[in-house]
C-alpha cells in the first residue's frame, strides 16, 4: 500500500531542478515536432530519409553477402564434382594401362596387320536373332564355315555358322549353350565360358580361386586374345564354386565391321 510519504517524495522529485529541466526539454521537442508537422509537413520525412537509406543499404549488403556465400557453395560443389570425375578418370586410365601392359607381356609388341577378309555387318541384334550377325562377304570372297570372326581391336566375337554366295551368318560366342575355353587374370585361371546371350558370358571357378571385378578374360584361340571383362562375381559360401559374369569387349548391338580369319 502506497503511503502519503511515498507520493509526496515522487512529487518532490518531479519538482526538483533536474526533473523540471527534463519535462521542459520533452515539452519543447513536442512543440517543435508539432510545428514542423503542421507548417512543414515534408520536413520529418526529409530528415528521416538518410536513416531509411542507410537501413536499405544494410539490407542490400546483407542480401549481397548471402548471395556471395551461396555462390561460393555452388562453386565448391562443382569443384568437388570435378575432383571426383578426375579421380575416376585416373582410375580408369590405370586399369587400361595395366591391361595394355598385360597384353604386351603376353603378345609382345606385334603391330603387323592380321590377314583376313573384312566384312560389313548387314544385320545385327535386335533385327537379327540374338547373338547372330549377317555380313556382306560369302563364298565368292573365300569365306568358309568355321572361320573365326573378330571385332574392333582383334577381339574374337564368334565364328561363321553358314555361308551363301555373297553373305555369311556369324554365330557369336555369347550364344546360349555355346561353350568357349579361356582364362582370366594374371593368375591365368582356366575357364569354360558359356554364352549368356546378348553378348555376355557366364562361367564359374572353384571358390578358393580369387577373381576380381575388372580383370580381363582371354580366349584360347591363336594365342591369348581378350574377349571380355569381369563385371560381377557371385561368391556364395554355401556352394563350392563362384559364378563369374563377363561383359564382352565388343558390343554386338553397335558393331559395323568384322574381320573373318581362316
Amino acid at each position: 500500500m502506497k503511503t502519503p510519504f511515498s507520493r509526496t517524495r515522487r512529487r518532490n522529485a518531479l519538482l526538483a531542478p533536474s526533473g523540471g529541466i527534463a519535462l521542459l526539454i520533452v515539452a519543447v521537442l513536442i512543440i517543435i515536432l508539432f510545428i514542423l508537422r503542421t507548417v512543414f509537413p515534408g520536413t520529418i520525412s526529409f530528415l528521416a530519409r538518410p536513416f531509411w537509406s542507410a537501413g536499405g543499404a544494410v539490407t542490400d549488403s546483407a542480401g549481397g553477402v548471402s548471395a556471395f556465400f551461396g555462390d561460393k557453395a555452388v562453386i565448391a560443389e562443382e569443384r568437388d564434382a570435378r575432383a571426383r570425375e578426375a579421380m575416376l578418370l585416373r582410375e580408369q586410365n590405370a586399369v587400361l594401362a595395366a591391361r595394355v601392359s598385360d597384353l604386351e607381356r603376353l603378345l609382345g609388341g606385334r603391330t603387323e596387320a592380321v590377314a583376313g577378309i573384312r566384312a560389313g555387318v548387314l544385320v545385327r541384334p535386335p533385327v537379327s536373332p540374338y547373338d547372330t550377325l549377317v555380313v556382306d562377304q560369302g563364298t565368292e570372297q573365300g569365306v568358309r564355315v568355321g572361320a573365326q570372326v573378330t571385332g574392333a581391336g582383334g577381339a574374337p566375337i564368334g565364328m561363321i555358322e553358314s555361308v551363301a554366295g555373297d553373305t555369311s551368318r556369324v554365330l557369336l560366342y555369347s550364344a546360349p549353350g555355346h561353350v568357349t575355353q579361356g582364362w582370366v587374370g594374371e593368375a591365368r585361371i582356366p575357364l569354360s565360358l558359356e554364352g549368356a546371350s546378348a553378348g555376355a558370358y557366364r562361367t564359374s571357378v572353384p571358390r578358393e580361386n580369387t577373381v576380381a571385378v575388372g580383370e580381363t578374360v582371354y580366349l584360347v584361340a591363336g594365342g591369348a586374345v581378350p574377349i571380355g571383362t569381369v563385371v560381377a562375381v557371385d561368391a556364395d559360401p554355401s556352394t563350392p564354386r563362384s559364378v563369374i559374369h563377363v561383359r564382352p569387349i565388343v558390343n554386338p548391338f553397335s558393331i559395323t565391321e568384322v574381320l573373318i580369319t581362316p
